[in-house]
């Protein structure tokens, strides 16, 4: 009796659906379902693009900055609010010089303690989320100048972002007296340890490691001790002084030479990495071309002189 219930059910069904569907062909009501349109509308106060952070914007602004050879700019919490003071004033008041509301970047500097003995700074007003800063300031001279001076220590940064644009004040300056710092940890590694890492990447990588030549040491010791007496890189300023010198001019006759800079890093291993991270810097470890090589190492400066 139940299963009799059931196929009388059944059967009601697709008498059903067959008198619904009656007259009307699968074609027509394929078409009609295509012609049926979705609207969503856009609320505005939605951001359809990725926030800036300030962190990502050091990192692209560090990032070009070692690609050439200099070091690192530390963020600096005094300058970060002089800049979202003047980036205040240039979005308010369109003060950019700080004519208008006396707020220069050098009072803006005074008004947090901070002594400086340069200051520089980078401004985008309006500018589109998908758009490349690095690539804007390099297209200048005057702001790539400013992006990769060698005596900038600290930078401050002021974002404000937009539903598509963003708004970035960097104010870029050397302090006049030093800084009394924290104590760093001691670092124990140098030459050695920097030239095994060296060789051990070139190995994984699927190349030949590098044959220690005895000149090029003399070249790598030389350009640590000036890197060492600066306290910071030179962006390579001071290798080919050093080649030119009459004693030492037959080495780049003899040789095709490359130097590799690096500062900064506690291990040995993450100065590689970050050798290998940098453009025009990963041939120090991926380069076949190379066979000799010499490694001098120091409170985290390293060079790395590789030649064939």
């Amino acid at each position: 009796m139940k299963r009799f219930i059931s196929v009388v059910i059944v059967l009601l069904l697709l008498v059903s659906t067959l008198y619904f569907f009656r007259g009307a062909s699968v074609k027509s009501l394929v078409s009609n379902l295509s012609q049926q349109r979705v609207y969503i509308q856009r609320d505005s106060n939605v951001n359809f693009m990725p926030d800036w952070t300030v962190d990502e914007l050091l990192l692209k602004i560090n990032t070009a900055r070692e690609s050439v050879g200099l070091s690192k700019l530390k963020e600096n919490a005094k300058l970060d609010q002089s800049a979202k003071a003047r980036l205040s004033v240039i979005l308010s008041e369109n003060d950019v010089d700080g004519s208008v509301t006396g707020l220069t970047r050098e009072k803006a500097l005074s008004n947090v303690g901070y002594d400086a003995n340069l200051v520089g700074e980078l401004i985008l007003v309006g500018f589109f989320k998908t758009n490349d800063p690095v690539a804007y300031w390099n297209s200048n001279e005057t702001t790539k100048g400013t992006l990769i001076h060698s005596d900038f220590v600290d930078v401050g940064i002021a974002v404000k972002n937009g539903i598509d644009k963003v708004e970035v004040y960097l104010l870029l300056a050397s302090p006049r007296k030093m800084v009394k710092q924290a104590v760093a940890p001691k670092i124990t590694w140098g030459g050695v340890e920097l030239w095994k890492e060296i060789n051990k990447r070139r190995v994984e990588l699927g190349v030949n490691p590098l044959k220690q030549a005895n000149e090029l040491c003399t070249i790598a010791s030389i350009r640590l001790n000036q890197l060492l007496e600066l306290r910071k890189l030179d962006g390579h300023t001071g290798f080919v002084p050093v080649l030119q010198r009459s004693d030492l001019k037959w080495i780049s006759e003899k040789y095709n030479l490359s130097e590799y800079l690096i500062q900064g890093y506690p291990t040995p291993v993450e100065a590689v990495k970050a050798w290998e991270n940098a453009l025009g810097h990963k041939s120090l470890l991926a380069g076949g071309e190379y066979v000799w090589g010499c490694v001098y190492a120091q409170n985290t400066f390293g060079v790395a002189i590789a030649a064939y």
